[in-house]
């Protein structure tokens, strides 16, 4: 039986993770996390004046996953009166604490966002990257030089730092119970992460295409396994992206996917597509925009009776149209193999990608570089090509 929820959460705790993989998959999350919430919270109910036996704030614990975190993650937003956001250079790549953000803050009016947004500064990242959220998380820690140094999170882990940490944490508590009581419970408007989209501009890291083919609909939803595979593929390879500081994409051919020259590219194949003149018009129209940096992946279940009649033949033709002398295409026909090999593979997609795609100057970069003066005379300029 799912114990029953309080009807309002003064806090939620959101900060950078990726999808739960599974209960046996390893852990993406950050134990001092867990620290810090069980602190606050104290500190919450020691102002509210609650027993501790109290739910004043909620965090999704990576290490206990349910098997409907969504929904679960879904509701406690709309029951929470203020979101604080550990930020992090991670939460800019992880997709799932920046829907939690889009989703909390959806439909919320431009006063609501900016009353009930409460921003810390959990690792340090370069001022110039997301320069607004970089500013507002200072606030908090205002006079605190260690904060704005080192982040909440060294301050909660060094012993050194126990006076400035505990000062940080009651501001933060108080003003969650400040902006609770201001501004009541939070409106409630269903909230679902997967229905609220995220701009690119949002994120910052190296780009994975994950471009899907298969005869199915729609294609990144295709389980080649059934049910012996928790996620489909393509969710797959998009958390171990994430989870390799990539910032993740999942495309087909049957819609506009964009440029495939602004990042690692992994291209999931599944070879039946190959059986209908349209497919292997698809696997043409695609072939012809693959970066020499992709890496293929022939997804299939090897168990299937009507893969094994076709095997040879369905992988000859997406060999020919989508391998060539600078890419091989790897074939992955086993449940079990495709859930251990999946982290290397998009972690060889990196390192290829990383190894082979041109190198661009960033825009701005001067169009001449200098040369240092010898001693016939003042320095000259050189041209970059020269």
């Amino acid at each position: 039986m799912t114990p029953s929820r309080p009807d309002r959460y003064p806090f939620y705790l959101s900060y950078a993770r990726s999808a739960p993989l599974g209960a046996d998959a390893p852990e993406d999350g950050d134990h001092t996390v867990g620290d810090l919430f069980h602190r606050l919270s104290n500190e919450v109910r020691d102002i509210v004046g609650d027993d501790r036996s109290a739910d004043v704030g909620y965090f999704d614990d990576t290490s206990r996953p349910s098997e409907n975190w969504k929904a679960d993650v879904s509701e406690v937003l709309r029951r929470a009166d203020v979101f604080v956001a550990l930020y992090s250079p991670r939460y800019f790549i992880r997709s799932v604490p920046l829907r939690e953000r889009a989703a909390y803050l959806h439909e919320l009016s431009g006063r609501e966002q900016a009353l009930r947004l409460l921003p810390v500064l959990w690792v340090p990242w370069e001022a110039w990257n997301h320069q607004e959220e970089h500013a507002a998380s200072l606030t908090l820690g205002a006079g605190i030089k260690e904060y704005k140094a080192n982040g909440l999170r060294a301050l909660c882990r060094l012993a050194a730092y126990e006076s400035q940490y505990s000062e940080v944490l009651r501001r933060l508590a108080r003003r969650i119970v400040d902006i609770a009581g201001a501004a009541g419970p939070r409106p409630s408007t269903p909230v679902v992460i997967d229905d609220v989209e995220v701009p690119e501009s949002s994120f910052s890291g190296m780009r994975l295409t994950v471009v899907v083919l298969a005869p199915s609909d729609p294609p990144s939803r295709w389980r080649p396994f059934g049910n012996r595979l928790r996620l489909p593929p393509a969710e797959l390879a998009a958390i171990h992206g994430e989870r390799l500081g990539m910032v993740p994409r999942v495309a087909d051919a049957q819609i506009e996917f964009g440029p495939l020259a602004e990042g690692a590219v992994l291209v999931l194949v599944d070879p039946r597509i190959a059986e209908s003149p349209q497919g292997r018009t698809t696997l043409d129209s695609v072939a012809a925009r693959l970066p020499d940096w992709a890496v293929v992946v022939v997804v299939a279940d090897g168990e299937d009776p009507r893969y094994r009649k076709r095997a040879h033949e369905l992988s000859r033709i997406v060999n020919d149209k989508l391998g060539g002398t600078q890419r091989q295409v790897r074939r992955i026909l086993d449940a079990d193999q495709l859930g251990k090999r999946m982290p290397t593979v998009v972690d060889d997609t990196r390192k290829v990608y990383l190894s082979t795609a041109p190198v661009f100057l960033p825009k701005g970069a001067l169009p001449r570089l200098p040369r240092i003066a010898d001693d016939h005379g003042p320095a000259h300029e050189e041209d970059i090509d020269g």
